[in-house]
């Protein structure tokens, strides 16, 4: 990762910590920022960045903020295991950027 996309990232994670009060999304607990995580709901796997874009796989909308492995497992939201959710996801993000 460049220095660039890593303050990106960086700034993401501060944002989408600020917008969430810093708690886990699945447990409620509250994190410490550098203990926080970012996990993609929908995987950024080569096949689900080629069928729903970089934009989306990487949308604040597709992270959610967790504190640990077995909460990141509980976000996911592969479309092969829950594809109506994830469509559900994917068209959300796409109504509101148009």
């Amino acid at each position: 990762m460049t220095g660039r996309k890593k303050a990106d990232a960086i700034e993401q994670k501060a944002q989408i910590y600020h917008e969430r009060h810093g708690k886990c999304e699945v447990c409620n607990k509250l994190i410490p920022f550098d203990e926080a995580q970012l996990a993609h709901r929908i995987p950024k796997t080569r096949r689900y960045l080629k069928d729903y874009g970089k934009p989306f796989i990487h949308s604040d909308d597709n992270l959610a903020l967790v504190c640990s492995l077995r909460c990141n497992s509980a976000v996911l939201l592969d479309p092969k295991t829950h594809p109506m959710e994830a469509e559900e996801l994917f068209y959300r993000w796409k109504e509101r950027r148009s």
